[in-house]
């Protein structure tokens, strides 16, 4: 049956209606800009402690912006003061001794800002000491990715807990990552208007680079019957870069919270791991233990938290049966000594492209080829390397 011009061109104009019709949509978020943000703690760990103090920035350009030249300070219920201060931009800190870090003290952080308002915390105790940690251990691990036939390779880390008698119901863990790796060569000669062989070949060659990884982990036992966590997921180390090449090693801090402390992580961590979704969860502002003391409507962000501490480490050297990838190093062959002149950034490694079996007598290459600190690491070894 034949089909009128008039049976198309309804359609048609509807479509095109209803098109015009979509406009963008900007959500009306009432938040308070420029709100203060307060972060900090005291453990039972002699040391250093640090108190970060900021401003956050408007939904659309999320960032914290450092709050300088604040007076800040931690008071004990003994009277005891610690004056902080401020070693970068909003970041201030103090050697507390250990004989000011004992369990069941109190403590509170009062911060004045330049335009004269104080904000003080409440009162945290430090609680008895937190259980150790009974393992860390990891497993190998494949996911799933975009694309079926290149899936992910990697480790996952787990984490067990098992805690006699009275200790807390609320934990928080955070991480560090260090990692042991190598540049593509080793420097045999080096130019700065004359080439020169090299005394110690291996000076830039073998790293550490240590890294705190930037995510939350929180846990509750406090509406179990037992306080023993079995295979709690920490990080997962996949094989897209040279993290697993040589050495791995993972550092664990866990902290014992109290329950507003657990309640404000719990949520912070909640938030964080949301990505917007139209469905989700949607955001909030986060109040925590931290008020303005002449203005208690003030929205003020951030936690001021007590804890003890405990540590373990694990180390990861295994020779995996899958690749692990690795920064792409190209070698540039220089056959004449006059081509080398056309640089003018010195030192200019090199090695032997003879001693390679191929190309001209020299292969000269920049960032990770020869200088392995062009990764992010540093030659010295650290302290507690295997």
């Amino acid at each position: 049956m034949p089909v009128s011009s008039k049976n198309i061109i309804i359609p048609i104009f509807i479509f095109i209606t209803l098109a015009g019709c979509i406009e963008p949509f900007t959500p009306q978020i009432d938040e308070s800009e420029e709100s203060l943000v307060i972060e900090g703690q005291i453990t039972d760990q002699e040391g250093y402690h640090y108190i970060h103090i900021s401003r956050t920035a408007p939904y659309y350009d999320p960032h914290k912006i450092p709050e300088p030249d604040c007076q800040v300070e931690v008071v004990d219920n003994y009277g005891n003061i610690f004056e902080f201060y401020e070693s970068d931009s909003g970041l201030y800190m103090q050697w507390i001794p250990k004989d000011f870090l004992n369990i069941g003290t109190q403590y509170k952080v009062k911060v004045i800002t330049t335009d004269g308002n104080i904000y003080e915390s409440d009162f945290n105790e430090l609680l008895s000491s937190s259980p150790p940690i009974d393992n860390i251990y990891y497993e190998i691990e494949t996911r799933e990715t975009d694309d079926p036939d290149k899936p992910l390779n990697g480790i996952q880390f787990y984490l067990d807990l098992n805690v006699p008698g009275d200790f807390a119901r609320n934990y928080r863990w955070e991480l560090e990552e260090t990692w042991e790796y190598e540049a593509a060569y080793r420097i045999q000669y080096y130019y700065d208007g004359t080439i020169h062989e090299i005394d110690d070949p291996f000076f830039l060659f073998r790293c550490w680079r240590t890294e705190p990884i930037r995510k939350i982990y929180t846990f509750t036992t406090r509406y179990s019957t037992s306080n023993t966590i079995n295979k709690f997921p920490l990080n997962y180390v996949s094989n897209q870069s040279n993290r697993l090449k040589i050495k791995y090693s993972l550092l664990v801090k866990q902290y014992s919270l109290s329950n507003t402390a657990y309640d404000y992580w719990f949520q912070v961590q909640k938030q964080s791991q949301e990505r917007g979704g139209l469905y989700e969860t949607q955001p909030v502002q986060i109040q925590g233990n931290i008020s303005n003391i002449n203005d208690p409507e003030e929205v003020v962000l951030g936690f001021f938290d007590v804890s003890s501490v405990p540590e373990k480490r694990i180390f990861v050297s295994e020779s995996f049966n899958f690749r692990i990838y690795d920064a792409i190093c190209y070698l540039r062959g220089i056959e004449y000594e006059r081509q080398l002149r056309m640089y003018t950034i010195f030192p200019v490694y090199m090695i032997s492209q003879s001693a390679m079996g191929t190309g001209p007598p020299y292969g000269v290459g920049f960032g990770t080829c020869f200088d392995c600190t062009n990764g992010g690491g540093v030659t010295e070894k650290p302290d507690f390397w295997e």
